[in-house]
């Protein structure tokens, strides 16, 4: 037996592979995706069907973890006093989006401020997760052999050439062959994916004629695509891709600059460097709320807080312990510290994802408003973020005539979808290009200065 396709969705927050060994002409419908079902995550106590985007490396540039065993392994190194032997990347993929100028020679520059050349740290974080992809199937006597195995890589749909170029050759560099390899975009495997298994409350997608959007919600970016069913059953692009980078993550920034707001930059940088496991577990804690809180929630928010490590920098910062820090704080009005939890008004809360909603809302609004685009029955909102209840909540506010639906494992969506892209790549017919070219053109003819026999009409005759 062995693995037909493998899969990489490769996230800014999270990240995962999936991978199938049904025969190639096997009907979409009868492919079976296998994943890693729960990744080790250690203290974290999270079972999780993919792993955090951190990236450990020794000095000398060699793979030491990847996921929840990169975060762990370098909290204990921290402890250990060793960081000058090894390079941590957290949360690094935005880099692509952020960057207008993407070269194979630019540098990424990790939690310390170590330089690093960024096609490594790609093409060694793709090598770690095909790394752990070989293991896994190596247990259960499946073969993976690169010469045979179809492999596919997620990208953004609204990256830049460059950037999806960028990732390809970091796949190439992590030892999968190039002409094993396809790039799939994010929005279009979720499309796929959705069309072939429709949840229960959008099987009308799969109807000829039938438009839908997809919205990938990611932790960076934000996808935004239009499809329409064609009668022999595959989908066309309505609409060029748009998107921008109000991902999940610009929650969490705003939930850091609350932090900031209160105890100041200096001080969580500290936290930062000297004690990156709470940070880290304060990131999870945000994640975790980000997820639950509700909009219609009239009890406290308790964020769960690295309670002795904040606590330690207030008494080092300051000369005053956390409580006192954060009541004598502006914001004391509307945050108290309970024990580890931080406990926030609920409608100061909300307000925490106003801007983000709002960025969502006016992203789709964009994409409806095109003459273009008519006749869009259903949004599918697919992705990590899609979980998020507040952006559920705040689409279907705004588009009360529209099907809302949050589709089943929709933070897995996207990397099942690519499973299914790799059987059948030719599923998307027909796509809008990004750019037009124009060859020729004509001025309009003026009598005062044209000559009559360079007059011609409208059909250029």
């Amino acid at each position: 037996m062995a693995v037909h396709v493998a899969a990489i969705d490769f996230g800014t927050t999270y990240s995962g592979y999936a991978f199938s060994v049904s025969a190639p002409e096997t009907d979409l419908k009868d492919v079976e995706i296998l994943s890693n079902q729960i990744w080790n995550s250690g203290t974290a106590e999270v079972a999780s069907l993919k792993t955090p985007t951190c990236l450990l490396l020794s000095k000398d540039r060699k793979i030491s973890a990847f996921g929840y065993e990169a975060e762990e392994q370098y909290a204990d190194i921290v402890l250990d006093g060793d960081t000058e032997d090894y390079y941590f990347f957290h949360r690094f993929k935005m880099n692509l989006h952020n960057n207008k100028n993407i070269t194979m020679t630019m540098v990424l520059e990790d939690v310390r401020g170590q330089p690093l050349p960024a096609i490594d740290v790609f093409s060694l974080s793709i090598k770690a997760l095909k790394d752990h992809l070989n293991s896994t199937v190596e247990i259960k006597n499946i073969e993976l052999d690169d010469r045979k195995t179809k492999w596919v890589l997620t990208v953004p749909a609204i990256w830049t050439d460059t950037a999806k170029q960028f990732m390809r050759k970091s796949a190439e560099k992590a030892g999968i062959p190039r002409d094993r390899l396809t790039v799939a975009l994010e929005p279009e495997a979720a499309s796929i994916y959705c069309q072939t298994f429709p949840s229960a409350g959008c099987r009308e997608i799969a109807e000829i004629g039938s438009r839908y959007m997809v919205a990938d919600l990611g932790g960076g970016t934000i996808d935004v695509t239009v499809h329409e069913k064609l009668p022999n059953g595959t989908l066309k692009e309505v609409t060029k891709a748009s998107g921008n980078g109000c991902g999940g993550t610009s929650v969490d920034d705003t939930f850091i600059q609350l932090f900031v707001r209160i105890f100041g930059g200096p001080l969580l940088n500290s936290l930062k460097s000297e004690s990156p496991e709470s940070y880290l577990y304060l990131l999870r804690s945000i994640e975790n709320v980000k997820r639950t809180f509700q909009p219609t929630q009239t009890r406290k928010v308790n964020l769960t807080i690295p309670y002795a490590a904040l606590n330690d920098v207030c008494q080092s910062n300051f000369g005053e312990n956390i409580k006192n820090v954060v009541s004598s704080s502006s914001l004391a009005c509307n945050i108290e510290i309970c024990k580890d939890k931080m406990r926030i008004e609920p409608l100061f809360a909300k307000s925490l994802f106003t801007a983000t909603c709002d960025n969502v809302i006016l992203l789709i609004q964009s994409v409806l408003q095109q003459e273009t685009v008519s006749n869009v029955s259903s949004i599918l909102l697919v992705g990590g973020f899609a979980e998020c209840k507040m952006v559920q909540n705040a689409l279907k506010t705004a588009f009360p005539n529209i099907n809302i639906v949050l589709q089943d494992d929709s933070g897995i969506i996207v990397l099942k979808g690519a499973v299914l892209f790799g059987y059948k790549s030719d599923i998307i017919s027909s796509r809008i290009a990004r750019y037009t070219y124009g060859i020729a053109y004509r001025m309009p003819f003026d009598e005062g200065i044209h000559d009559q026999k360079r007059k011609s009409d409208d059909t250029g005759k």
